[in-house]
Formats: C-alpha cells, sequence, structure tokens
C-alpha cells in the first residue's frame, strides 16, 4: 500500500469516528475534517480547507482553541474538560485532545485536536452520584447497626445481673436501665429499616415545595405558622430528604420555645443553592451549638441532625447551622451545582432569591 492508499484510509477511519477531529498545519490552517465535525458545522471538507482553524472551531469556546493552539506552539499533548452551556439543550461537557503532529523528534509540523461532546451532562452526573449513594448507604448502615449490637449488649448484661440480684433493692434501677436500652433498640431497629427501603431506590429530583409539604403533614404545629417561599426548584436527593425537613421542623417546634413561623427560603450562591429553614424562637443554646451534628447527641437516640446531614452528603449537600443567640434557629441546606434545576433551566428561578427577612 502506497502512501497515498494509507493516506486514504487513514481518512476513512477517521470519518467513521463520533468524535469531532480537526487536523491543522503548524500555521494553524485546516487540513482536514471528519464528517462529524464537518456536519456539526454545516460545511464540508472542501470549504474548510486550508482556512484558519480558528474558523473551524469558532462554535466551541475559546479554551478548545487554545489548547490547539498551544500544542502548536510547544509540541505537547493536551487533554481538557470544558464546560459548556449552549443557548439550546442540556449543559454539556466537551472533552478536548490536542496532538503534535512531528516531522522529525521535536520538529512539529502540525496538530491533530479531537472534540468529544459529553451530551446531557446532568444524566452523567446522575449515574456518578447513584453508586456513591449505594456506598454511603452500606456505611451508615454498619454504624447503625454497629450500635444496635452495642445495645443489646447492654441489655443481655443488665438482665443477667438481675438475676443475681433478684432480692435486691437496686433491681428497680436495673430494670429501668433494661427498659431505657430496649427503647433504644427500637428507636435504632426503625433508623436501620428506613435505610434497607432508601438502599432500593437510588436518589431522584424532587421538588423542594412538595418535600416540605409532606414533612409537614405529621406534625402538629398548633399555632405556628410553617411558610415557605420557594416555588418551581427542584433538588437531587435521596427520598428520605424529606426526613430532613421533618427534622429541622420537628426540632423547631419541640425545642424553639415560644415561637410563632417557621420559614423555609432559597438563594443561589455562586452556582449552588442554599435552602434556609429559620424560625423566631429563643434560638440555640451556646453549649448545644457544637455538638449539634454529632451522632448520640439530642433525642430518638441521638440520630436527628446527624441522620439528617448523613442523607444529604449522599448527593453532595450538606446542612449547617447558622444561629444567632436569641434570634432563633437557623438551618441551611446547600445543594452543589449540577444537583438543583429551576423550571427555567439555567436562570434564577424568580422564587430563588434572597429571604424577604433581612439577614442576620
Amino acid at each position: 500500500m502506497n502512501g497515498t492508499d494509507r493516506g486514504r484510509l487513514c481518512r476513512e477511519i477517521l470519518d467513521t469516528f463520533p468524535a469531532m477531529v480537526c487536523a491543522s498545519d503548524r500555521n494553524g490552517q485546516v487540513l482536514y475534517l471528519n464528517r462529524t465535525l464537518a456536519a456539526f458545522l454545516g460545511r464540508t471538507m472542501e470549504d474548510m480547507e486550508g482556512k484558519p482553524v480558528a474558523e473551524a472551531l469558532f462554535p466551541f469556546p475559546d479554551e478548545i482553541r487554545e489548547i490547539l493552539k498551544d500544542t502548536l506552539a510547544d509540541g505537547n499533548q493536551r487533554k481538557k474538560e470544558i464546560p459548556w452551556t449552549r443557548d439550546e439543550g442540556p449543559a454539556v461537557i466537551l472533552e478536548g485532545l490536542a496532538i503534535p503532529i512531528e516531522d522529525s523528534p521535536g520538529i512539529v509540523s502540525g496538530a491533530v485536536l479531537t472534540v468529544q461532546v459529553r451530551e446531557r451532562y446532568e444524566a452523567d452526573l446522575v449515574a456518578r452520584t447513584a453508586e456513591d449513594s449505594r456506598l454511603k448507604q452500606r456505611e451508615i448502615l454498619a454504624i447503625i447497626r454497629h450500635d444496635i449490637l452495642n445495645q443489646l449488649t447492654i441489655l443481655i448484661g443488665f438482665l443477667q445481673f438481675s438475676e443475681d440480684f433478684i432480692d435486691d433493692p437496686r433491681l428497680r434501677d436495673f430494670l429501668e436501665r433494661e427498659e431505657t436500652a430496649g427503647t433504644l433498640i427500637q428507636h435504632l431497629t426503625e433508623f436501620t429499616r428506613e435505610f434497607q427501603d432508601m438502599g432500593l431506590v437510588v436518589p431522584g429530583w424532587f421538588p423542594v415545595s412538595t418535600l416540605i409539604e409532606s414533612a409537614k403533614r405529621p406534625l402538629k404545629p398548633g399555632k405556628v405558622a410553617i411558610e415557605s417561599e420557594i416555588g418551581g426548584i427542584e433538588i437531587f436527593v435521596n427520598p428520605l430528604a424529606e426526613r430532613v425537613f421533618y427534622t429541622l421542623m420537628e426540632n423547631a417546634l419541640v425545642h424553639g420555645g415560644g415561637l410563632t413561623r417557621i420559614t423555609h427560603s432559597a438563594r443561589q450562591d455562586g452556582g449552588d443553592l442554599v435552602i434556609t429553614c429559620e424560625d423566631d424562637g429563643n434560638g440555640i443554646p451556646p453549649d448545644e451549638r457544637a455538638m449539634l451534628f454529632e451522632r448520640g447527641h439530642g433525642k430518638n437516640a441521638g440520630y436527628g441532625l446527624w441522620l439528617a446531614g448523613e442523607i444529604l452528603s449522599i448527593t453532595g449537600a450538606s446542612l449547617t447551622e447558622n444561629s444567632m443567640p436569641g434570634e432563633g434557629a437557623r438551618f441551611k441546606i446547600r445543594v452543589p451545582q449540577g444537583m438543583w434545576r429551576t423550571e427555567t433551566r439555567g436562570k434564577i428561578h424568580p422564587e430563588c432569591r434572597a429571604p424577604s427577612r433581612p439577614s442576620r
């Protein structure tokens, strides 16, 4: 096979590539475009041959042109992933790879650029977090089951002591301790069952307003108003995220002291979404704040806020407390970029603004 035939075969192979391919000489002029890139541009290879590479790559972000330019300049191969938001369609990731062409070692005569468009960036993000979700679930289950075994050991130990001291006045004390341990086991078992159910499903998109409304139903707020300024916003979370909002509202009702309302609001912070749940109660005592998210602290076997944080962390979100003494409790859920969306897709929804109340 002579050189002409080999060149023709190489072009035919490159024309079958799903990635877009552009070859440039050292002066930045087009030597070759494969069919995928030509079709994307709405041009033909004959139209573009000899034209500046910048003309062939004009639809793409500047970073794509830069990696080709830099490779032509120094002969080093480069690879880069670049987020790309177009006027229409979902956000994508461009995978650019620039490879130098050398006539002889150290002598660069041109370069080849390939551009792979990874469509449906959000779908890729969902797929990547699904496995992380399953791993996190197993970790949480292991921790809770370990605590169950510890409590069972305590219960069995007290039962054995009870037999030895059945006529002793301290029996009542032992029995009370046994009852406490038994109650604790019940709470732990309930959490284990919930997480087993959680392992059967993967995270999904849920409207924030729906999660809040569902979490409100079992509560008995009395005269306390539960309000939400959030509309048209969805977050990518585990279905148990409803428990997060329930825990925050229940804690406010039980521990708030004198509160009259609980308010939910949202705002955009950079690329993240920050959801705030705050009340106008007496606030959180300073000596309590340091231990709020520790496992074993508080009611329900101390799994309330710790568990809420763990549920959110499955999909990369976080829960923090940002209160001021005497000014009510305020908790913030930070949802990272790519894990929340609005009905307008790409623009901040009118409801996704700073809360009407002044920031404290």
